[in-house]
């Protein structure tokens, strides 16, 4: 079984971070003016992730990382809470599992799960969260696959994270009940739907 403990923390592809993570990021707004539109359309919510939505984007992702998935199917959520104060918690009990077929004759099932809760601030400057400070040290992402039925000791391929992590800025969207989180630099975008 493979198991990584991250100092990051939400869904998405390692080689993108190393990418942006140098980007220089605009700065948090002033938390002094009135509200943003944005502000109060994300902020003093609970939200849900669109699992269903997401499977199917990871579904067309992985390809493109050469991982042969025929289908990508999710269990459990992940739960955003965003307080009035930038103050943001994400619990996770989230396993997506993979079907992919290397070879002909070959069934490969790879579980991804998410578990634990990260916390920290999400502060936006107009269309942008500014991620500081997460604390992740409840948090675990743990990668395990079968090849027809036998325990895969080390995967070859790389599955994408559906996680955001403190070093990218979010780009956001917001009308309603829907919430969409894209980290800047990457076509990976999120959709979460408001539960209260």
């Amino acid at each position: 079984m493979m198991s990584s403990k991250r100092s990051t923390a939400l869904l998405m592809a390692p080689a993108v971070l190393l990418v942006v993570s140098g980007c220089a990021l605009i700065e948090p707004a002033d938390t002094s003016e009135p509200p943003t539109a944005m502000q109060l359309c994300a902020q003093g919510h609970t939200w849900e992730l669109d699992t269903t939505d997401l499977s199917e984007k990871l579904l067309v992702e992985l390809p493109a990382q050469d991982v042969p998935a025929t289908a990508v199917e999710s269990s459990g959520g992940q739960t955003m809470t965003w307080q009035e104060d930038g103050y943001l918690t994400i619990e996770s009990d989230l396993v997506f599992t993979i079907t992919a077929t290397p070879k002909k004759d070959q069934v490969m099932t790879i579980t991804q799960a998410y578990n634990g809760t990260v916390a920290g601030k999400a502060l936006i400057n107009v269309d942008v969260a500014i991620p500081r400070d997460w604390d992740v040290s409840d948090y675990e992402i743990e990668t395990s696959a079968v090849l027809n039925d036998e325990p895969v000791e080390e995967l070859a391929y790389t599955i994408p994270r559906s996680d955001f992590d403190d070093m990218l800025g979010l780009v956001l969207t917001c009308e309603a009940d829907v919430l969409t989180v894209n980290p800047r630099g990457t076509d990976f975008i999120q959709r979460w739907t408001k539960a209260s």
